[in-house]
């Protein structure tokens, strides 16, 4: 195959659209996208040092995403929160001209071009010398961005431009898919969570389809929310509601953990059980629970004074599925255990402990803790082993790890 430029107009164009639609449409990921179609036009001879893309969001943190490929590096992901459109630093961008005329950009680097845009000045400062940038107009007339810079010393040749040009056009289509599909897979983690927002785009679409797993359970609860919002306004509740939950969600996050609903005024997490061994999920759930409250104890006082949470930590098994009916509905998971957790959580505020687990899972964590007692949980015949974390004065009795089976139930032997 030729390696240069010296081909027809035609015959260039008709070669990126042909791997457009044979290989570069099932490009993983923007990244990748760019990452191929780059190294396809270094084959085809341009002397491509700096290629960019940048695209609007439906996120709920950020405005945008970007790719920027350099020649010899990996592709490097940005992202831009939103709130960035009132900053100099993208009123002064060639996104934001290009945005707002929809025109393209060919600008060849020289002192007098750097004070039109800051960028210029940088890149300049590191070698390029011609830099250009095109709209790329989605079907829901968004106005997204793509850019190219060279370092060859009298820069990108007429011809080069005219193949952008080209290239614009049959990209457009294949980038705006690729785009929509990491759209509906962050609003799907956004609004179901991460597992289930991929089972769902996997196909697990209809109601009763579901799998049965066994994971470390949470449930942290806003105390005294009843209260709250006699005394509140709405718009006064819902940033509590945030400030609450802005306390709980990062721990399970930052722990492995999926956020799996929202109910009114508490957070329930799960953390699914990997292979045969239960421990790494009680291990990451109890770290989640206990970076929640180490979040509200180093919180400002006002945000003490209005928050008071409770936790309750379960390890045991769950219908985990689609429920509902006709064409509404939700992904969750239920059942005997997942009822045992709502019901400890309730238990917190009787025995005046933030934080409580069932013996299921205090026997699969090394931390000391002691047992509260056996109590009734509303609904269950059967009393309930409790436990919670050793503190001053309380005598630990923490279980050693081994397990015996007696008619049926796992007791802990000390």
């Amino acid at each position: 195959m030729e390696t240069s430029l010296n081909l027809s107009r035609a015959d260039r164009k008709a070669d990126l659209l042909n791997w457009l639609a044979e290989e570069g449409r099932f490009a993983p990921d923007i990244g990748g996208l760019l990452e191929m179609l780059s190294e396809k036009l270094a084959v085809l001879g341009v002397q491509l040092a700096r290629a960019t893309v940048h695209v609007r969001t439906l996120h709920p943190e950020f405005r945008g995403v970007s790719r920027v490929w350099r020649r010899g590096e990996s592709v490097e992901f940005r992202t831009s929160r939103h709130g960035i459109e009132h900053t100099s630093d993208y009123l002064d961008s060639p996104v934001q001209h290009i945005v707002e005329t929809e025109q393209w950009l060919d600008i060849p680097l020289s002192e007098a071009t750097d004070r039109r845009f800051p960028i210029v000045a940088t890149l300049r400062a590191q070698g390029i010398t011609h830099y250009v940038m095109a709209p790329l107009m989605f079907s829901n007339r968004i106005v997204n961005a793509m850019s190219w810079a060279t370092d060859a010393p009298g820069g990108f040749t007429k011809a080069e431009i005219e193949l952008f040009r080209d290239l614009v056009t049959a990209i457009t289509p294949i980038l705006e898919v690729t785009v929509v599909r990491r759209t509906y897979r962050e609003l799907l983690a956004t609004y179901v969570g991460r597992d289930p927002g991929a089972r769902i785009v996997a196909g697990a679409v209809q109601r009763g389809d579901v799998r049965h797993l066994k994971a470390a359970m949470l449930l942290a609860d806003l105390r005294g929310f009843s209260a709250l919002t006699d005394e509140l306004p709405e718009d006064k509740i819902i940033e509590l509601l945030n400030g609450f939950f802005d306390l709980v969600v990062p721990g399970v996050i930052e722990n492995g953990g999926d956020v799996l609903k929202y109910v009114g005024d508490a957070v329930i997490a799960i953390f699914p059980v990997t292979g045969d061994d239960p421990v790494p999920a009680c291990k990451s759930a109890l770290a989640a629970a206990r970076s929640a409250l180490a979040a509200l104890q180093a919180a400002s006082p006002e945000v003490q004074r209005r928050i008071s949470m409770v936790i309750a930590l379960h390890y045991g098994n769950a219908a985990y599925g689609n429920i509902g009916s006709g064409n509404r509905l939700d992904f969750t998971a239920i059942g005997r255990d997942v009822n045992i957790l709502s019901r400890l959580e309730l238990l917190c505020k009787k025995v005046g402990r933030p934080l409580l687990m069932t013996d299921a899972f205090a026997a699969e964590v090394a931390e000391p803790v002691f047992e509260l007692g056996h109590f009734e949980l509303r609904g269950f015949h059967e009393h309930q082993a409790v436990y919670g974390l050793c503190q001053d004065g309380d005598m630990a009795c923490s279980p050693i790890g081994r397990r015996h089976t007696l008619s049926g139930r796992r007791r802990i032997i000390r």
